[in-house]
């Protein structure tokens, strides 16, 4: 009896460990996961919250994150965004960021990489000893071919004062680009 109760105890322990992800990870066949938030993943205007994604897939992809909270926010924006890593430690941003007004009608989004925005910094070409041309810093908004980052991050930056909700939930897909 004492053998049954010990083998329970631990099957309870790796289901509630199981149950309390901090982050997502892709396996080879996956598409599609989902992140349930826990105590900590409070979204605030002082707080910068970020949820890592392994997807290591071998190929170029498309990637869609929706993104679900409760409705105890004051209306202040949150800023949310994706990044992308080749090592989980440098971040790249991807795409556009999302001001997200955290009110009881907006408790849901969606971002993705669908669309990206590249800046280029001001340069100067030097024609000859004498001449210079200078060139601004230019925008460009181009449609992307996809992604081979290892590494994703959704990341969660506050904007104002008061905002104080809850994720609740991450729900990551993964498309493979034809």
């Amino acid at each position: 009896m004492k053998k049954l109760i010990s083998i329970l105890s631990i099957l309870i322990m790796f289901a509630s460990i199981a149950g309390a992800q901090t982050a997502i990870d892709f396996r080879v066949n996956d598409t599609d996961k989902i992140y349930t938030g826990v105590a900590g993943d409070t979204l605030n205007s002082s707080y910068t919250l970020t949820k890592n994604i392994f997807v290591g897939k071998n190929y170029f992809y498309h990637v869609n994150v929706q993104v679900e909270a409760d409705s105890l926010g004051d209306g202040t924006d949150i800023t949310a965004r994706l990044r992308g890593s080749w090592d989980n430690s440098t971040w790249y941003d991807i795409g556009s960021s999302v001001a997200w007004a955290v009110t009881t009608a907006d408790t849901t989004f969606s971002i993705n990489d669908l669309t990206i925005t590249e800046t280029y910094s001001a340069f100067n070409v030097i024609t000859d000893t004498t001449n210079t041309l200078a060139y601004p810093a230019r925008t460009i908004t181009k449609s992307v071919e996809g992604l081979m980052y290892p590494y994703l991050q959704v990341y969660f930056l506050g904007g104002g004062a008061g905002a104080d909700m809850k994720l609740k939930k991450l729900t990551v897909r993964i498309v493979p680009v034809k």
